[in-house]
């Protein structure tokens, strides 16, 4: 063999013997979500991520999705975890960036302390403490907090509410998730003043939730939802009710406006939301992965912070149809966001 060509295949090997091990050394991410890629909210979570991942020639991102939103029972969380923490104990990443409370409560808080993987939470609607993440060595992140400051803002510049002979009573309604859990726990804790908040009713079955629409607008000037997409069928039929069978029907016999802390229920078919950035949630814990698995930063100097970003989402047909006014703002800001829907 010649030693030109002898040199270039030691040169070529010796590339791909260095390009492996680059590969194999790279910091690793897992991306584990607590629901299905196909949700409007883990797409827009994701959408925040790769904002944040543009440089995946420096490190491995991997995706894992739990799919516990279409899959609700006790016994399908509990097994969806164990998978979830075998996935965790296999690849062994450099950072778990795990998103919304189940992803936590079934998995990820069972690697609290372990020095061999650290935690970047996201989406947590309840408390951090909840998932022993407070004094974690290994954990930090971002809750999400719905943006009540922003919703009171809203409902005291309504047009209609103006000429109300009394503060503008509220209240709120949603499924029985852990998300809603922690939504109702945060309109409850909030000070609403002028406003009043009247009933907080959580409900897991169609009826209820029916007969729930009903009763709360006969008695509030507005009701507030949250979550809405694992309502059973009936009390004995756990086949869940289509989110847009739900939206259709609570627009359609709602006796007063309803509004959404989630910004997909236009997508579904509502007329108006107010909700926490699934950007921000995104990209605030892409951040943070890297900062941990690049510039080696030790996650309990990063400090827990909640959400303080917001969108608007807006459906001017059903705005317009329930004579529902609000400051040409609110329409800018969801046009800007192609968030309207005319």
């Amino acid at each position: 063999m010649k030693p030109e060509k002898l040199m270039l295949g030691l040169f070529m090997c010796g590339a791909l013997l260095l390009f492996g091990w680059y590969n194999i050394h790279k910091p690793s991410i897992l991306v584990l979500h607590s629901y299905a890629p196909d949700y409007a909210w883990v797409r827009d979570v994701n959408l925040g991520l790769n904002r944040v991942f543009d440089r995946k020639y420096l490190y491995q991102v991997r995706w894992y999705y739990m799919d516990t939103k279409r899959h609700p029972s006790a016994d399908f969380k509990t097994s969806a975890g164990i998978a979830a923490r075998n996935v965790i104990a296999a690849m062994r990443p450099d950072v778990v960036i795990a998103i919304d409370d189940d992803a936590q409560e079934f998995a990820a808080r069972y690697f609290v302390n372990d020095k061999r993987i650290k935690i970047v939470f996201a989406g947590v609607n309840r408390e951090a403490a909840d998932y022993g993440y407070v004094h974690a060595a290994n954990v930090t992140g971002v809750l999400e907090r719905i943006p009540l400051d922003a919703m009171r803002e809203a409902l005291r510049s309504a047009a209609d509410f103006k000429a109300l002979p009394h503060p503008i009573r509220v209240a709120f309604l949603g499924d029985q998730s852990e998300t809603v859990d922690g939504d109702a726990s945060q309109v409850q804790h909030y000070r609403w003043d002028p406003l009043v908040l009247g009933k907080v009713l959580l409900v897991d079955n169609w009826p209820a939730w029916q007969a729930g629409v009903k009763a709360l607008a006969a008695e509030h000037d507005v009701v507030l939802v949250s979550g809405y997409r694992t309502l059973r069928r009936s009390a004995t039929d756990p086949a869940l009710v289509p989110a847009a069978e739900v939206v259709a029907w609570t627009e359609a016999n709602a006796a007063v406006p309803v509004i959404c802390f989630n910004g997909f229920y236009t997508e579904d078919g509502g007329m108006l939301a107010i909700g926490s950035s699934p950007y921000e949630q995104g990209e605030v814990a892409g951040r943070r992965a890297l900062q941990i698995a690049l510039e080696h930063r030790d996650p309990a100097t990063l400090p827990i912070i909640a959400s303080s970003q917001f969108i608007v989402t807006m459906n001017g047909t059903r705005m317009r149809a329930r004579h529902f006014s609000l400051p040409m703002v609110y329409e800018a800001a969801a046009r800007t966001g192609n968030q309207f829907r005319p």
